[in-house]
């Protein structure tokens, strides 16, 4: 996981990925503001991002997640998201296996998770099988706007 914020990024792209630099760069030529919500290609199927509107939910009606083929990178646009993160367990069984077909499973509550915050442009990158929760509400349930990059494990080396 790595977290950081938009302003300041260009200058640690030195300890980024290269795949994680090139789709912020792009993202950042991107009019995001004119763009409805939806999936928007940057490289194909290899890099992609999807325009979000959601609305943050109570922690217990949020689940935890894991991808294997695709990285996320959560940009907050606008808004104020709480973001869980818990070490992976290979013990620990999906209660909902998406993996082949949408590359997502969802697991019970970690016994261990943290929690954090982001708000308007900041970040977090989840490599594919770091556990994460997006969606928790910082408070009350609010609106935010967010663009999800996803980039497959290729372009890691994975």
């Amino acid at each position: 996981m790595y977290l950081d914020n938009l302003a300041n990024w260009s200058g640690n792209k030195a300890v980024l990925p290269a795949a994680v630099a090139r789709a912020l760069d792009a993202l950042q030529a991107e009019d995001l503001a004119a763009k409805a919500p939806g999936r928007y290609a940057i490289d194909g199927d290899r890099i992609f991002f999807l325009l979000q509107e959601i609305t943050t939910k109570p922690l217990a009606d949020t689940r935890a997640e894991i991808h294997r083929a695709y990285a996320d990178v959560q940009v907050v646009l606008s808004g104020h998201e709480r973001y869980g993160v818990a070490p992976g367990d290979a013990r620990v069984s999906p209660v909902e296996d998406r993996l082949a077909k949408d590359d997502i499973a969802f697991l019970p509550p970690p016994a261990s998770e943290n929690f954090f915050d982001l708000q308007d442009g900041m970040f977090v990158v989840f490599l594919p099988g770091e556990v994460h929760r997006p969606g928790c509400a910082a408070g009350q349930p609010a609106p935010v706007r967010k663009v999800v990059i996803k980039i497959h494990r290729e372009l890691f080396g994975l």
